[in-house]
């Protein structure tokens, strides 16, 4: 059964869906800095303690917030000088998108990898082709052996939703699919079509 895993962008949007108790929950703010907002947010492991909350890019704030954990891109492991080990005390999610990006997450003992684009995405400028359901579930047998779930992202809409779970996915990542989620009802129903 896959987990729903919301990607926000707002701090209203993040606290709608841990009011509505979703499995994961990553906060991407990009314009706004967490610093500000730091003591409403490290209520929230308290407050909403079945939505595990990950922090992008950014472990220090992370740490400070009480987060669940931190999601890294290749370029913030670079930027950081990402070591194994270096996440103790945070779950550790880390993007990939290639075979060679797998194998240096894979070897950093991460808590989960995102994998994608599985489809075409307009919700963030990236590099890397769409992969398809074919190779998203080559790549979740393949960190699942080391025991290591994936995080599907990228292009999934409501009409390609079987086609992810089918892979025996542990997460699918919802972007631009969280901004058109306004009602509680909503996110019930996407939840249950991953289990």
């Amino acid at each position: 059964m896959a987990q729903m895993y919301a990607i926000v962008s707002s701090l209203d949007k993040a606290r709608f869906f841990l009011e509505q108790q979703v499995p994961w929950l990553q906060l991407r703010l990009k314009e706004t800095p967490l610093q500000p907002h730091l003591a409403e947010i490290s209520r929230w492991a308290a407050k909403y303690p079945r939505t595990r909350l990950v922090i992008n890019d950014d472990p220090d704030f992370a740490r400070q917030a009480g987060a669940w954990g931190v999601h890294l891109g290749q370029e913030d492991l670079t930027r950081l000088g990402w070591t194994p080990g270096r996440a103790e005390g945070l779950g550790l999610g880390i993007s990939t998108h290639t075979p060679q990006e797998i194998a240096r997450a894979l070897a950093l003992s991460p808590d989960y990898i995102g994998f994608g684009p599985i489809f075409p995405t307009s919700s963030k400028q990236v590099a890397h082709p769409p992969q398809g359901v074919g190779r998203l579930a080559q790549v979740v047998q393949q960190a699942g052996a080391m025991g290591v779930p994936v995080a599907a992202i990228g292009g999934i809409h409501w009409g390609n939703l079987p086609q992810v779970t089918a892979t025996k996915v542990g997460m699918v990542a919802l972007l631009s699919a969280c901004d058109n989620i306004t009602k509680a009802e909503d996110i019930r129903n996407w939840m249950d079509m991953m289990a």
